[in-house]
C-alpha cells in the first residue's frame, strides 16, 4: 500500500516548505553474514568496493541478484544497506561451527546487510527468497530476520 501526503495534511502546523511524502508498507530482511577481519577493516575505512572483492560475500550477492522483489525503490532497485559489526556466540556440544571452537567464546566479524520487500509479496516467494538466503549462508544456523510489515518513508 502506498500513500501520499504533505505536512501540512497531517495537521503539523502552519506551512513551511511543504513536501509532499509517499509512504509504502515494505518488509525489512536483514541479514547476519560473517566476513574476514580484513574485510571488515577495509570496510570500516571506507573502502566500499570490498564488498564485490570478499569471495565469502559472492553467494549471498548472488541469493539477492536471484530476487528482483528485493530493494525495488521505483528509481532505484537492489538497494541494500550494510552495517559493520561483530556477532558474539558460544558453540554448544554437537555444533561444527564455520568460526570458532566447540565451547570457546568467539566473536566473529560480521557485517549486516539490509534490504526490503513490497509487504504484498505473497508468503510463498517470501519463503522462495529467504531460502536463496539461507541456502548461501556458511553458518550452521543462519541469523536471518524477516520483519512484520513497516512503513518506509520518502518523497512523493
Amino acid at each position: 500500500m502506498t500513500a501520499t501526503m504533505t505536512s501540512a495534511a497531517q495537521g503539523q502546523g502552519p506551512r513551511r516548505a511543504e513536501s509532499a511524502i509517499r509512504r509504502r508498507s515494505v518488509r525489512a530482511i536483514k541479514v547476519y553474514w560473517p566476513v574476514s577481519r580484513q574485510t571488515l577493516a577495509t570496510l570500516a575505512e571506507g573502502e566500499v568496493a570490498v564488498l564485490h572483492e570478499d569471495e565469502s560475500l559472492a553467494g549471498l550477492f548472488r541469493a539477492l541478484e536471484a530476487s528482483p522483489e528485493l530493494g525495488d525503490f521505483g528509481l532505484y532497485t537492489d538497494v541494500f544497506e550494510v552495517g559493520v559489526g561483530a556477532e558474539g556466540f558460544t558453540a554448544a556440544p554437537g555444533s561444527t561451527p564455520a568460526f570458532g571452537a566447540v565451547g570457546s567464546r568467539s566473536l566473529s566479524p560480521t557485517l549486516t546487510f539490509t534490504t526490503y520487500l513490497d509487504a504484498s509479496v505473497a508468503d510463498d516467494e517470501v519463503s522462495r527468497v529467504l531460502s536463496r538466503i539461507v541456502a548461501a549462508h556458511p553458518w550452521e544456523v543462519p541469523v536471518v530476520e524477516l520483519s512484520a510489515p513497516l512503513e518506509l518513508v520518502s518523497r512523493a
